[in-house]
Formats: structure tokens, sequence, C-alpha cells
């Protein structure tokens, strides 16, 4: 095909070229998920919001369940219930063969990932007993989106945008003022390096995800691989708390919906945002889940937020829509390119 008047026909050859790969990476993005690429970055931003929505009734859940629980063993049996879940969902679900180029995942990624998790289980808990839960929440949930853009940053030396990280602190910053509403903090040395931990497992754990979901597996089984190498991991913890709690008829709801909905349910969704996404968006927009956790608490605690509270979930809002906003435009950008 000979190139119009006054373009070089290098050039032209280099641009049809160009339009050809984008059309067909398009039509094979299209033909796999059964929708246009437009609509799957929001997509897969909904579903990071559903998981952050299931993660906020983990609070609720433990208020209303037996005053006994030990917070280790409800997050060990919340494994247990949750990985087996993710499995049987995995096998129920049809099987979708995702095009990948990457070779065989190493056992080494599972065990980040898997590790990771059980990190952030075990120190988050373990923070928020120690230093509050106010500032346990603010330390743990603020650093695991810096931690992972600091992690990717170093293994692809590329430095996060300035959007982004002025969406992230500014949410960051939002997120404190609610927790911090109306409560009394206990600041103590042992309870904020628990919760950087906690931050730290979370970040490894969605660095981790991201790469096993990149390799093809589908979301539900990925996650139980993960879940149910994490479960062996604090399975030990067992032997060391007291499971008379689990006698109760409230406890066994609890863990139920605990396992259910805030691990299966939660993180199938998270995985499937995170496979059109990158870890350290995802870890920025689960920075919604204290805002879902003051409304719920209002509505079915009884529980009264402060206006600190109301101005600190505006600021969120905020952040989550600019940061949108700016993915949207981001996507743009790129498809014009």
């Amino acid at each position: 095909m000979a190139p119009p008047v006054g373009i070089e026909p290098t050039t032209y050859r280099l641009e049809v070229r160009r339009s050809i790969q984008l059309s067909y990476r398009s039509i094979t993005h299209h033909k796999s998920t059964g929708m246009p690429t437009t609509v799957l970055p929001m997509r897969s931003r909904n579903l990071v919001v559903l998981a952050a929505v299931c993660f906020a009734t983990t609070g609720t859940a433990q208020q209303l369940g037996p005053d006994s629980s030990s917070p280790l063993g409800v997050a060990a049996i919340r494994f247990f219930i949750g990985s087996i879940m993710l499995f049987l969902l995995s096998s129920v679900r049809p099987k979708r063969h995702l095009v990948s180029d990457r070779r065989p995942l190493a056992t080494r990624v599972w065990a980040v990932a898997a590790f990771g998790q059980a990190l952030y289980g075990a120190a988050f808990f373990s923070a928020v007993r120690s230093t509050g839960v106010a500032v346990g929440t603010v330390v743990a949930l603020g650093s695991a989106p810096l931690i992972t853009s600091a992690i990717t940053a170093i293994s692809s030396r590329k430095s996060p945008s300035l959007s982004w990280l002025g969406t992230t602190l500014f949410a960051i910053v939002g997120m404190s003022l609610i927790v911090v509403s109306g409560k009394e903090s206990q600041v103590t040395v042992s309870g904020v390096a628990l919760a950087l931990c906690a931050g730290l497992g979370y970040a490894l754990f969605a660095l981790g995800s991201k790469t096993i979901l990149s390799s093809g597996v589908s979301s539900e089984l990925a996650m139980a691989k993960v879940f149910g190498v994490a479960s062996l991991m604090l399975a030990p913890t067992l032997f060391f708390v007291d499971l008379e709690w689990l006698l109760h008829g409230d406890a066994i709801v609890m863990v139920v919906w605990l396992g259910v909905v805030t691990l299966a349910l939660a993180y199938w969704s998270y995985a499937t945002g995170l496979r059109q996404l990158e870890p350290s968006q995802t870890t920025m927009i689960t920075l919604v889940e204290p805002v879902v956790a003051t409304l719920l608490g209002a509505a079915v605690l009884s529980e009264r937020p402060s206006v600190l509270a109301w101005c600190g979930i505006v600021v969120v809002i905020a952040a989550l829509l600019a940061d949108s906003r700016n993915a949207s435009k981001m996507l743009m950008h790129n498809r014009l390119r």
C-alpha cells in the first residue's frame, strides 16, 4: 500500500504496523474478557472497592461476636474457612485459558505472597492490641501503598507519578482523621513497629499476587493457594490460644462471616481487580476501608462519628475520585499514543 503524499514510506509502514498491533491487542483482550479495554480499568477499580467494603465489615463482625475471642485464633480460623471456600469456588467456576508468555512460577513467589498475608494478619491484630485501633490502623493501612510503591520503584527503577503520590498522601490524611477522631491513642514503639510489619506484609502480598495473576492463574485459584499456605503458616498459633469461645453460637456466625465474606469474597474481588491494576493502585484504593467501617459503626453499632471523622470521609472520597480521574486520563493518553 502506497503512503499518502508527504509521508516517508518507512514512517508510514511503522505507523501501520503499530496500528495493527494495537488493534490486535484490543480485539484479543475483548475476546478473552468479554468487554472493551476502556471498561476494564473502571470495573477493576470497582471490584477493589467491593473488596474494601467487605474488609470493612471485619471490625463490626468482631464487635458483634464473643468478647473472649482471641485475635490470632480468629485470624487463623478465618484463613482456614476462606481458603476452603476459595478452593470450592475455583472447582465449580468454568476454567478460562488465559494467554501468558511467562514461564511457570517459582515456588518463592507463592511463598512471598502467602508469607505477606500471614504477616499482615498476625502483625495487624497484634499492633492494634499494642498501640490501639487508631494508630495501628493508620500506620498499617497508610504505610502499605507507600511500601508497595517503594518496592516497585526499586525493582523496576521507575518512580511513582506525582499525581498518585499526592492522592495517596491525601487519602492517608483523610484516613487518619477518621480513625483518630474522638479516640485516645497510646503510641508505643513496639505497636508502631508491628503496624509497619503489617504494612510490609500487605505490600508483599499485593506484589506477589500480581506476579501470580500475571502468569495466567485464575483469581480464585490464586487466592485459594495463597491463603491455603498462609493458613498453614498461622496454624501453630492455635496451640497457644484459648479456643473455648468457639462454643458460642455467635462465634460460629462470626467466623463464617469473616471467612466467607471478608476473605473469600473480598480477596476474589481484590485479585480480579488486581489483574488489570498495579499493586500500588489497589493498596491505595483499599484506603476506603476505614470510611465504610465508620459508616457501618454508625448504622449497625449506633456509633456517632464526630465532625472530624466526617471531614476525613470527605477527604478520602475526594482522593479516590481524583485518583480515578487521573487513571482514566492516563488510560486515554496511552490509547492515543
